[in-house]
């Protein structure tokens, strides 16, 4: 079953480089035209994590757990377009460290996390009102929880890969609002991981403000010290373009 998975993202990689080198070849032909465009996001993703470890109990952290043992964090994206095609990544970085004393114990947790996931999109429907791309990427998760008691450490870390393939794109409503919307799902290392986003955009001159909602989800192999994990709750970005 490992070697399965591993032989499909090795599939889906290879499909990735075909794709990129049909981007320079767009780019020789009908696309050759067109100017490269650029843009940027950062954004702050109020999620909380729930799911389920691997004995069964539940997990359950508020974002204001999250936000309140914040050492460090990144949460941005960014993208290039020319014609039909584009590529783009998103990343995301947290550090989190937790000191308490329970039942006499000092008691300190740190957690580090990854998750970035590049893709390669294609452009199937444009119009006044409507855009769609289909996309074809990767996503790749990394955790490393650290954990001591009296002065005593003990430390754990694994990653994570996963091909996706989704759609982005947007609704307009207006020149100024839209409705920016995002699905992907996919497997590998994970049995299955699929994540949505759904939300409002305002477009200024050099700037668009979007205010949505994600959510992303894990569920891994039998075994593992988490059986499932969800990442949700509701995001506000800001995205520039060059």
């Amino acid at each position: 079953m490992k070697k399965l998975k591993t032989r499909s993202i090795g599939v889906i990689l290879g499909v990735l480089v075909v794709l990129f080198l049909g981007i320079t070849q767009s780019a020789a032909g009908s696309d050759l035209e067109e100017d490269w465009e650029f843009g940027a996001e950062i954004y702050l993703w109020g999620a909380g994590i729930g799911g389920q470890s691997g004995t069964g109990s539940s997990l359950d952290i508020d974002f204001d757990d999250i936000f309140g043992d914040l050492e460090m964090a990144f949460m941005g994206a960014v993208a290039a377009r020319k014609g039909k095609w584009a590529v783009m990544t998103d990343l995301i970085y947290l550090d989190m460290k937790d000191e308490e004393t329970i039942s006499g114990n000092n008691i300190s947790v740190e957690l580090s996390s990854w998750i970035i996931t590049p893709s390669v999109g294609y452009n199937v429907l444009e119009s006044e009102q409507v855009r769609l791309n289909v996309l074809l990427g990767v996503r790749y998760l990394y955790l490393k929880t650290e954990l001591g008691v009296d002065g005593e450490r003990y430390s754990d870390s694994g990653d994570n890969w996963d091909g996706i393939i989704g759609i982005q794109g947007q609704v307009m409503l207006n020149e100024r609002w839209y409705l920016p919307y995002y699905l992907d799902i996919g497997t590998g290392d994970s049995d299955m991981t699929w994540q949505g986003n759904l939300g409002v955009g305002y477009r200024f001159s050099k700037c668009d403000v979007v205010v949505s909602y994600r959510y992303l989800d894990w569920d891994f192999d039998d075994g593992k010290a988490i059986d499932n994990m969800n990442i949700s709750g509701p995001m506000i970005g800001v995205k520039f373009f060059f």
